[in-house]
C-alpha cells in the first residue's frame, strides 16, 4: 500500500542519510497525500524551509510481524511506527535532493549496479565537491539552470571513474525537478539493533500513554490520550489524527478537543468530520479547524456559530476571544444575539 510522509528538504537529506528516525516517539506515514502535503507545509513554515512529501510502499502486515508488538500503531489511513528505518532512493529523483553526498552517493552507485561496500563512498572527495556545487546553487536560486549536460559534465571531471559508466547519455538521465514537490523511496527495515527510541529521562505517564492508546478499552484510549498531552510531545496533533478513525465516539471526540488545544496542526485530516451528523464531532472538527486553518478562520468560525446545535456553537465561541474583536466584528455580532447564554459570554472574555 502507497504511504506518505511529510518533512521538509533540508529534513528529506538528512532522512537520506540516516534513515527515518523515530523522535518524539514515532514515524509518521499517511495513506492520504494531501494530509502529508499539509504537514510538510506546517513544518516548512515553522522552519522556513520547503515542504516536500516521501512516497513509498509499506506492508502494515509484514511490518507488524518484523517489529513485533508495540512498534507499531496503525488507525485507518495513518501510521505510526516506533523504529528506525533505512531508505534507498528509487531511479527517478530530483536535483534538489541529490544536492548532498549521502543521496549522490547512492543515486550513483543505484545506476551502476553498486553496493555502498563496493561503489563510490559519500565521503569521496568528488562527491562531496559534486554535491557542494550542487547546493550552491539551490541556495543561490539557479538550481532551475542546472541542465542534464552540466551536471553530467561536472561529475564527469570530479568522478570520471564512475560517470564514465553510466550506461546513458546525459540527455537521457533520470534526474527531475520535483513534481508535486514528492520524492519515491524504498523504505528497508533496519538491520542493526537501534537504541531505545524512548527518552532516558522518559515520563512515566508517555510510558503509560502508549499502553492505553492500544486498549481494547475506549476508556483507556481516551485517557491515553489524555496522557500524551499531559506530557507535552510535539507529536500530539499526529497521536490524535491516528484516533479520528477510531470506533468510539468518545476516543474520537477527545482527539478533536486535544487538537484544538494544540499550537499547531494541519487541517487535512479534520475536513471530513466537519459534516459529521453528530453534532459532538462536528462541534470538535469545526472548533478544530477555526483554530488552525490559517487561511479561512473566519468561514469556519461563522459556520460554527450558525449551526442549530448548542454545543457546535459553544465550542467554536470559545475560540471568540483569540480572535481580534475590531476585524472579527461581525463574527462576534452573530455570537452576541445567539440565544444560548455560553455562546454570549464568549463575546465578553478577552484573551
Amino acid at each position: 500500500m502507497v504511504f506518505y510522509h511529510g518533512t521538509t528538504l533540508s529534513s528529506a537529506r538528512g532522512i537520506i542519510e540516516n534513515g527515518f528516525r523515530p523522535r518524539g516517539g514515532a514515524v509518521w506515514f499517511t495513506t492520504n497525500w494531501n494530509y502529508a502535503k499539509n504537514r510538510a507545509e506546517q513544518k516548512a513554515r515553522r522552519k522556513h524551509g520547503r515542504p516536500v512529501v516521501f512516497k513509498t510502499e509499506l506492508e502494515v502486515a509484514e511490518l507488524r510481524a518484523y517489529l513485533g508488538n508495540g512498534k507499531l500503531h496503525v488507525h485507518g489511513s495513518v501510521i505510526a511506527i516506533h523504529e528506525r528505518l533505512s531508505v534507498q532512493l528509487l531511479q527517478s529523483n530530483f536535483f534538489e535532493l541529490l544536492a548532498c553526498p549521502a543521496a549522490l552517493a547512492q543515486w550513483i552507485n543505484s545506476q551502476l549496479g553498486l553496493y555502498t561496500h563496493n561503489g563510490v563512498s559519500r565521503n569521496h572527495w568528488g562527491i562531496v565537491r559534486l554535491a557542494h556545487w550542487m547546493d550552491n546553487r539551490m541556495r543561490s536560486g539557479t538550481g532551475n539552470r542546472i541542465d542534464r549536460q552540466e551536471f553530467f559534465q561536472k561529475g564527469r571531471q570530479w568522478l570520471p571513474a564512475f560517470f564514465d559508466k553510466i550506461p546513458f547519455s546525459p540527455e537521457g538521465l533520470p534526474i527531475q525537478h520535483f513534481q508535486n514537490d514528492t520524492i519515491a523511496v524504498r523504505v528497508l527495515y533496519t538491520d542493526t539493533p537501534e537504541e531505545s527510541t524512548e527518552s532516558p529521562k522518559a515520563d512515566t505517564r508517555y510510558i503509560k500513554a502508549m499502553t492505553d492508546i492500544s486498549d481494547e478499552n475506549p476508556k483507556r484510549r481516551v485517557r491515553g490520550l489524555q496522557f500524551l498531552e499531559k506530557t507535552g510531545t510535539e507529536e500530539l496533533f499526529d497521536w490524535c489524527v491516528l484516533h479520528l478513525e477510531d470506533e468510539s465516539v468518545d476516543v474520537v471526540c477527545n482527539a478533536l478537543r486535544i487538537m484544538t488545544r494544540c499550537d499547531e496542526g494541519y487541517i487535512a485530516p479534520i475536513l471530513p468530520y466537519a459534516e459529521s451528523a453528530d453534532k459532538r464531532i462536528r462541534a470538535g472538527a469545526l472548533a478544530a479547524l477555526a483554530k488552525h486553518d490559517l487561511d479561512d478562520a473566519e468561514r469556519w468560525f461563522e459556520r460554527g456559530l450558525k449551526d442549530p446545535a448548542a454545543c457546535v456553537r459553544m465550542a467554536v465561541a470559545k475560540l471568540l476571544p483569540t480572535l481580534n474583536r475590531i476585524e472579527y466584528q461581525d463574527l462576534f455580532d452573530i455570537a452576541r444575539y445567539d440565544p444560548n447564554p455560553v455562546v454570549k459570554r464568549y463575546t465578553k472574555k478577552r484573551q
